[in-house]
């Protein structure tokens, strides 16, 4: 008895390594079962293996377009759902049945676009479809079982690209890489420039965050999943290359797994923290295979800033630029500090210094005018600030005689004044129209 026990546990456990190690060609989709949590693997769209073990189990589905390889799964609270990659037909994955839900015929629209889960919403951004590159999002609309365009915003907005990579964190999907139109040579695409996109999903919003260090990933094709709030990158053509990226942190991290795998189709399970994966063998076969992340991940080789300093990102062509710029910039100051006095007149008028009671032009004394052409000046010097009416100068031609009538004192005026104003005008012609003060007492001066 002890010995047909024994047998059987044997058996049970052979029977485990073997439904583990079941190897298969790329024709299968793999994804987790939102109610069950369990693995699922579909091999040519008509045999199911489902469970850690993968127990092969009956499997029916209703009529639907294209291979089912050919869609990606999501999950919305407890439900599995499948939509075709270019968007159109949607699935669910019901009791072991794969059941359509929308009759859709095939868009082939958005091919390679992000899809994402907002608000038990599935939606898709950018993709390859009708010979054109797009940058728009669209939502599946599950009670009218069609698909809308969703209104998107921002003063910039990434270029229209398929097969980037993608992952939400707190309401914000990130956008980065992949490929866009050439217009050189439109049978071929080309590398997207490598900014780093942020999708505000409650507004949709767009906001480009900088650039990174395109570099470090080199060209290697990555296949990316996300995972505790990281989204992670493993080589599909380079034995032991994995980036974890955390753009929230700016921080990327290089691992060399122990493990050595080059996946077609991966996923994490969050309650096992576990990494499942189709990955290749040799001469086309594939099994699955599945390790715990952390242990599977091992400790970094290598971390840097994930989005590089502003100036870090600028090009030779534009450095050099902005080089440039800064040149012609200080030599046009250095010319204007040069030619800033040359642009202010010389001052040309009549100094008066009070510590000599003297007038100066040009810092040559003034020694010609008589004591009345000098009483006016002197009392012009210093009234400047207010208008002086030629009556108001009488005054400085009365002699006390109170006999005097006002003719002659206007007579004498006129007279001084003619004389003062032709002997202005030896020195400058502009003193005619105006005569300043300014004071000259310990550096001060008045004209």
């Amino acid at each position: 008895m002890r010995r047909l026990l024994y047998f059987l546990i044997l058996l049970l456990f052979v029977s485990k390594i073997q439904a583990q190690e079941i190897q298969f060609d790329e024709n299968c989709i793999l994804f987790q079962d939102a109610k069950t949590s369990l693995p699922i693997l579909i091999l040519k769209d008509s045999i199911l293996y489902k469970g850690n073990a993968l127990t092969k189990t009956k499997y029916n589905h209703t009529a639907y377009p294209d291979k089912l390889w050919h869609y990606v799964p999501y999950s919305i609270k407890e439900k599995t759902f499948l939509v075709q990659d270019g968007a159109g037909p949607v699935l669910e994955f019901r009791n072991d049945s794969i059941v359509n839900c929308n009759n859709s015929s095939l868009f082939r629209n958005q091919i390679g676009s992000a899809k994402f889960v907002y608000k038990n919403e599935l939606h898709l951004f950018g993709g390859y479809g009708l010979f054109t590159y797009k940058n728009i999002v669209t939502k599946y609309d599950a009670k009218n079982k069609d698909w809308v365009q969703v209104q998107t915003f921002g003063d910039e907005i990434p270029s229209p690209r398929t097969r980037f990579y993608s992952y939400v964190v707190n309401e914000n999907l990130y956008v980065f890489g992949g490929e866009e139109e050439d217009s050189s040579n439109i049978l071929n695409p080309k590398k997207c420039d490598n900014s780093v996109w942020r999708l505000h999903l409650p507004t949709i919003k767009w906001h480009r965050m900088g650039k990174f260090d395109s570099n470090l990933v080199g060209q290697n094709t990555f296949l990316s999943f996300p995972a505790n709030d990281k989204i992670y990158l493993i080589s599909t053509n380079i034995y032991g290359i994995v980036f974890e990226v955390d753009i929230v942190k700016n921080t990327i991290k290089k691992f060399a797994p122990k493990s050595l795998i080059l996946p077609t189709q991966i996923y994490f399970d969050n309650t096992k923290k576990e990494l499942v994966c189709v990955t290749f063998i040799s001469n086309g076969k594939h099994k699955i295979f599945h390790k715990n992340l952390e242990v599977f991940l091992g400790k970094p080789t290598e971390e840097r800033k994930f989005i590089m300093p502003f100036y870090k990102e600028s090009t030779t062509a534009s450095f050099a630029f902005g080089i440039g710029v800064l040149f012609i910039i200080i030599g046009i100051a250095f010319y204007l500090k040069k030619h800033k006095k040359n642009r202010l007149l010389p001052f040309n008028g009549i100094l008066f210094k009070k510590e000599t009671g003297s007038c100066y032009h040009k810092n040559k004394l003034i020694d010609n005018l008589e004591e009345p052409e000098l009483r006016i000046l002197l009392y012009l010097i210093e009234n400047a600030i207010r208008f002086v009416s030629l009556n108001e100068l009488n005054h400085l031609f009365e002699n006390g005689n109170s006999a005097e009538n006002f003719s002659a004192i206007v007579k004498r005026r006129e007279i001084t004044l003619a004389s003062l104003l032709q002997k202005i005008d030896c020195f400058n012609k502009d003193c005619r129209e105006r005569i300043t003060y300014k004071s000259q007492k310990s550096g001060g001066q008045k004209n």
